[in-house]
């Protein structure tokens, strides 16, 4: 939703110079109202903070009491009395981090392991939610959860490498799996949308719409599609993308699916009784790329090859679900990045040509070749 432009009413539209004129006007005429003259200057700083009163203070007020416009803890106290709140930021999970060392060696629920860091980025913290022993050949599996909520904590396979604190008998420690489900606290943008949609859009006690609403009630959650009737009559398919626009994780499902109808058609959660309510992710399309390449004198392949993948995935975030991912801007991601001099046949999926995606699909970047 585009946020609208505020506009001060004409009344309060006034320069720091047409209030000191109107205070020097005012004045008796026997007085030296010349610039410099004691008058002048004595009445010239109340000039500037009326004017700075008004056309900052006053206006930023007038702002807040608009969810339009209103921003931060001005905007939660809009949603507040309809029962609108921001979702607060998620912790991201993984479901196997190992432990390597000597048979029967316990590790306590609550130990912390983290990232490695580096010049540019912070070691992320994450800590074990359940007890373990190693078994026989010295290996236990345990699950994570980052300690700082946000999409920070959404780190790949093999990068958990460092042991907070020594426990005896471990001689290493792995992630064989990314973390994922890390959402940062919901935007102001993201919040004021809700905000409006539930002010403008009353509830209908099952309409597309409360479907929609009820699932980005939940934290973390980002894109919505609602299915009605698609396994017969009485029916509700919610697909949900993760507030990244990825794929939800089983964690972000069966929280609104509990949200929503956590007890088939007996009415337990918001859903009206007698709806068959599944919630489901979003379906992924793996889209792999491959085309020739001219490289300029000293570039890297490896390094141009990691700079495409990343511009791709960006511009396929940014692609709605069931959206369209155009081949010629696949190309114009290929011709812009730093060493590239030209390129030839690039395919997609094997074919040169756009790619149209199905009602709840998301493309994501599959291998990335180049010849």
């Amino acid at each position: 939703m585009e946020q609208s432009t505020f506009a001060l009413p004409d009344f309060l539209q006034v320069s720091e110079e047409d209030i000191h004129q109107r205070m020097l006007k005012s004045l008796p005429r026997n007085y030296d109202l010349s610039e410099g003259a004691l008058i002048y200057d004595v009445t010239k700083p109340v000039a500037m903070e009326k004017a700075k009163m008004i056309e900052y203070e006053l206006t930023l007020t007038m702002m807040m009491m608009f969810p339009q416009f209103a921003e931060g803890i001005f905007l939660d106290w809009h949603g507040t009395p309809i029962g609108v709140t921001r979702r607060p930021a998620v912790a991201a999970k993984g479901s196997h981090m190992v432990f390597i060392g000597k048979p029967g060696v316990t590790i306590r629920a609550g130990t912390k392991v983290a990232t490695v860091a580096s010049d540019h980025t912070a070691a992320i913290v994450f800590k074990t939610t359940q007890e373990i022993t190693t078994d026989e050949n010295g290996k236990a599996v345990t699950s994570i959860e980052a300690v700082e909520p946000g999409v920070v904590g959404n780190v790949p396979a093999e990068s958990i490498r460092i042991l907070m604190e020594p426990i005896p008998g471990i001689v290493e420690i792995i992630n064989e799996e990314a973390t994922s489900g890390g959402a940062d606290i919901e935007s102001d943008s993201s919040f004021r949308e809700r905000i409006i949609d539930r002010d403008q859009n009353k509830s209908l006690s099952g309409a597309r719409r409360d479907y929609e609403r009820w699932a980005k009630e939940v934290p973390g959650v980002g894109e919505v599609i609602v299915l009605p009737e698609w396994n017969g009559a009485g029916t509700v398919k919610v697909m949900i993308t993760d507030s990244n626009g990825g794929v939800a994780t089983p964690e972000l499902i069966a929280a609104v699916q509990q949200h929503i109808a956590p007890d088939e058609r007996k009415g337990g959660g918001l859903a009206p009784i007698g709806a068959l309510v599944t919630v489901d992710s979003v379906e992924r399309m793996t889209v792999h790329l491959s085309f020739s390449l001219e490289l300029e004198d000293g570039a890297d392949i490896e390094e141009i090859l990691a700079s495409i993948k990343q511009a791709v995935a960006a511009y396929f975030s940014d692609v709605s679900i069931g959206g369209l991912i155009r081949y010629a801007r696949i190309g114009s991601f290929i011709i812009e990045t730093q060493g590239v001099k030209d390129y030839d046949n690039l395919l997609l999926n094997g074919l040169a040509e756009n790619i149209q995606l199905d009602s709840g699909e998301i493309a994501v970047v599959g291998e990335v070749k180049a010849s």
